[in-house]
């Protein structure tokens, strides 16, 4: 009977390790789980920082392509290179404007964000006059050529996007490295985040092995040090 008893107790002590021991497994796993989808979001989200960076200083060098090719269809008289440079300005402009409004207002297919910091929304309406003037200008300045009218207003345009030039490259360059802090900061949120699952993951396997796999391991030796008394029994 009193081993009956026993049995029975040591049954129950088992099934409850059993439960922990899956517990820990299961504890693991999720940890482990959490842990591959924290860095694949961080890679996916270093790899759309990296592409907005890359777009946001490529505004610089459209904005100066913009302007280069306004002055040399502004003084071009051969009518087959007009065609060509009307055709590679055109492309030009829808290019500059299409990467400004994606950065701006964000595009999903681009990847990127709608929501930015209040920094980089302030730095957004600073720079809108001088975009707005150049883009303004650049397109009355191409309708111009296209219908070869209006000469004397397109100087004037010509001037006004030299003027405001100048400002958006160093308006975009403030941009640009404002988007380099933050990504910059991002990694190191991340890497700290990291660590802390680390941590978080190293505390889970110490107090399983204090909790659950030694006392499974002293209830499994009990077993069979019993099993072994009771054979040695007459």
């Amino acid at each position: 009977m009193k081993n009956s008893g026993k049995a029975s107790l040591d049954t129950i002590s088992f099934k409850n390790l059993r439960r922990l021991y899956l517990f820990a497994l299961l504890t693991i796993a999720v940890t482990v789980l959490l842990s591959q989808l924290l860095i694949q979001y961080n890679l996916n989200s270093q790899l759309s920082d990296s592409k907005i960076i890359n777009i946001s200083g490529k505004q610089r060098m459209l904005s100066q392509r913009l302007t280069k090719e306004v002055l040399i269809l502004n003084f071009i008289t051969d009518s087959i290179k007009i065609k060509q440079e009307i055709s590679r300005l055109d492309k030009t402009i829808s290019q500059w404007k299409f990467n400004h409004y994606a950065l701006e207002n964000g595009n999903d297919s681009l990847g990127f964000p709608k929501e930015k910091t209040q920094t980089l929304i302030d730095l957004f309406l600073q720079i809108k006059p001088n975009f707005d003037q150049i883009i303004n200008a650049s397109t009355l300045f191409l309708k111009n050529k296209k219908s070869n009218q209006n000469q004397a207003e397109n100087e004037k345009l010509v001037q006004i996007i030299l003027d405001n030039e100048g400002v958006f490259l160093s308006k975009m360059n403030q941009i640009v490295g404002e988007y380099e802090k933050e990504a910059l900061e991002k990694v190191r949120q991340q890497s700290k985040t990291e660590y802390a699952i680390l941590g978080f993951t190293l505390l889970v396997l110490l107090l399983e092995f204090i909790f659950i796999f030694k006392p499974t391991n002293a209830k499994i030796e009990s077993l069979f040090l019993n099993c072994y008394t009771l054979r040695k029994k007459p």
